[in-house]
């Protein structure tokens, strides 16, 4: 039940509930909105608890509390968990079975890992945040242009075509590709070209 979900949560934060100034939040505001969700805070995050997989899992989320409302996805908390484990000698958890034992087992190492976050310093999980985006930005950088993937699929293509003697095909897959055509694959052209020039129409 809804009531059994919020309690389970409450006993997992009773720590920050009881000494650590955090309270208990409203819903997250919205028309369609899950009522499996517990959210907790104080004024820099909000700790938000949500019963996902028909009660089977427990997805539980740190939002920046002047982003909370609009956030769906939070800051990289499990992130910062598994680096801080790491740190220590540790191992990052498995997630354990049943939503009770995550909720359990989430709010142990937040509280135990996460004390600066619990506090208002937020600046190891934007760090991460920084971090993600340049990965990401880096990864745009060197990822393949439209023609150059269109390129690969065609090279692949004419490869197997040309295994088989089909040199016309070659020809027709490679010719609108020329300006990009690497030494070898320019060369493969030029000798499909020869060859399909003696092939029967």
């Amino acid at each position: 039940t809804v009531e059994a979900f919020r309690a389970c949560v409450l006993d997992a934060y009773r720590p920050l509930l009881d000494q650590g100034g955090f309270r208990e939040l409203g819903r997250r505001p919205g028309e369609f909105v899950n009522e499996f969700a517990v959210r907790l805070g104080n004024q820099a995050i909000v700790i938000e608890v949500e019963g996902i997989n028909w009660g089977m899992n427990a997805w539980t989320k740190v939002l920046r509390a002047s982003e909370a409302d609009q956030d769906h996805y939070g800051l990289p908390i499990n992130a910062l968990l598994a680096q801080r484990i790491r740190a220590a000698g540790g191992k990052p958890a498995h997630r354990p079975k049943g939503q009770a034992a995550q909720i359990q087992a989430w709010a142990r190492l937040i509280i135990e890992h996460a004390k600066d976050v619990l506090a208002g310093n937020l600046s190891a999980l934007d760090a991460l945040v920084r971090a993600e985006r340049e990965q990401e930005a880096e990864h745009r950088a060197h990822a393949p242009s439209a023609e150059q993937r269109s390129l690969l699929t065609a090279a692949a293509k004419a490869g197997h075509a040309f295994k088989k003697g089909d040199y016309r095909q070659v020809v027709e897959l490679l010719r609108p590709h020329l300006a990009l055509l690497s030494s070898s694959q320019r060369e493969r052209y030029d000798v499909a070209l020869s060859l399909a020039q003696g092939q029967s129409p």
